[in-house]
């Protein structure tokens, strides 16, 4: 059973971050720039980050709360993305703060071992499916 998602104010500030080089990816970039829009029109943080995704063929994994409190509007979402230049999609994180106003996009690199672990797991399950 999935639990209920929280509807979410507009992000007001999107933060894609930086991986390993100098500069975050763009399909980052292009992410969070689309939420900023999306969260307008998609309320819901998962309807916005699977709307966000949808132009760059990446696929929704799965949303999770997100945060220290737990009345708190923070959602991280697990997305796979294809980057340019890289054959296979990529894990990647996308955190709503537990205001509802910020955005940030994430690489899998220096995130929780159990939040990658999970979506790791999930992209397993998922092909398995496909394989049958």
């Amino acid at each position: 059973m999935r639990a209920p998602e929280k509807h979410v104010e507009k992000a007001r500030h999107t933060k894609p971050s930086k991986t390993k080089g100098d500069t975050a990816p763009v399909e980052f970039i292009e992410v969070g720039l689309s939420l900023e829009l999306l969260l307008d029109s998609h309320p819901v943080f998962s309807d916005a980050v699977r709307a966000a995704i949808l132009p760059l063929d990446g696929e929704f994994l799965f949303d999770l709360p997100h945060g220290t409190d737990p009345d708190s509007k923070g959602r991280v979402a697990a997305v796979r993305l294809a980057y340019a230049g890289v054959d296979e999609p990529r894990l990647a994180f996308v955190f709503l703060s537990d205001d509802g106003t910020e955005t940030k996009v994430e690489g899998a690199d220096g995130q929780a071992e159990h939040l990658i672990n999970f979506a790791n797991s999930f992209v397993d399950v998922l092909e398995k499916i496909g394989q049958h």
